[in-house]
């Protein structure tokens, strides 16, 4: 009896090693081999049978993937060190900037460094959406940056203004007003000084149509500036004013086709494209193409 109660317990052994190295093999987590030798353990209790049935039920729970498994972090070694920092470095640099500003860590402080190193549309903008961060260091850089980027504008306008004193020419005009567009543009003027700086552009742009007045380039900059501030009648009255001068105005074309199109006014709009057809023939510059498939259409 004793010796048939060994060999039981001597197979039970063997046969809870042999199951034990094959799920280690199966699944190479550390704490899942702890629970598979104390589960095996338990089936001595009950010989053979007892560790056949607490493989079958080991197996049936990785099938149904109803088993909690945990990692320790001491027992977690990385070894992808680079491939994760670049992962992460990809992925901070995909967060959308409003939803940035809102983080703990220094990443609103790069945002406006970077946003001061790159001219982009309605930059400042941004940068007042930085200034009003909770992040006392984002909000700083943020306004420190909307200082320079003012100081650094109204220097190069200053001296370009200087530049004109002493000789009126043609490109120093061009320079002076491109640079104050993009000023204007920029958004970096705050609200109370905006209207200022406008009336400014617009006094430039008359004083170089009186100097050149052969130069179209100047009329069509003061009708896009009334059309975008929305002073629609003085953009389409000059835009019928300068097309008797200069047939070929592309701007001032545009503005009249998309004015008289709202408006519904077809009398005028047929006269338009009659113009456009008499000084263009095949040849219709680009930015007109569109509007007038779509009008015709």
């Amino acid at each position: 009896m004793t010796y048939s109660i060994i060999s039981l317990y001597v197979i039970n052994s063997l046969l809870v090693l042999l199951m034990k190295k094959w799920l280690e093999k199966e699944n190479d987590h550390t704490e899942r081999k702890t629970e598979y030798f104390w589960l095996f353990a338990i089936s001595f209790v009950i010989p053979i049978l007892g560790a056949l049935g607490v493989w079958a039920v080991i197996k049936l729970s990785d099938r149904k993937g109803k088993e909690k498994r945990y990692i320790h972090h001491e027992r977690f070694y990385v070894n992808n060190f680079n491939e994760i920092g670049l992962l992460s470095l990809k992925r901070r640099d995909s967060i959308p900037f409003f939803a940035a500003m809102q983080t703990v860590d220094d990443i609103g402080k790069d945002l406006v460094v970077r946003l001061m190193e790159n001219k982009i549309p309605e930059q400042g903008r941004y940068l007042k959406a930085a200034v009003g961060q909770q992040n006392r260091e984002t909000a700083h850089y943020a306004a420190t940056a909307l200082n320079l980027l003012n100081k650094r504008y109204e220097t190069t306008i200053h001296k370009m203004l200087l530049a004109l004193q002493e000789n009126s020419s043609l490109q120093g005009y061009k320079n002076v007003l491109y640079v104050y567009k993009e000023y204007l543009t920029s958004d970096v003027i705050s609200d109370t000084l905006m209207k200022e700086k406008k009336e400014v552009y617009e006094k430039l742009l008359r004083e170089a149509i009186k100097n050149f007045p052969r130069d179209v380039l100047f009329y069509e900059q003061l009708v896009l500036f009334y059309w975008e501030n929305n002073r629609k009648n003085k953009a389409v009255q000059l835009s019928e004013k300068v097309i008797s001068y200069f047939p070929n105005s592309a701007e001032c074309y545009f503005i009249l086709l998309n004015h008289y199109y709202i408006t519904h006014d077809k009398d005028q709009l047929k006269k338009v494209l009659v113009k456009i057809d008499k000084h263009y023939s095949a040849r219709i510059p680009l930015r007109l193409q569109s509007v007038l498939e779509l009008i015709k259409g």
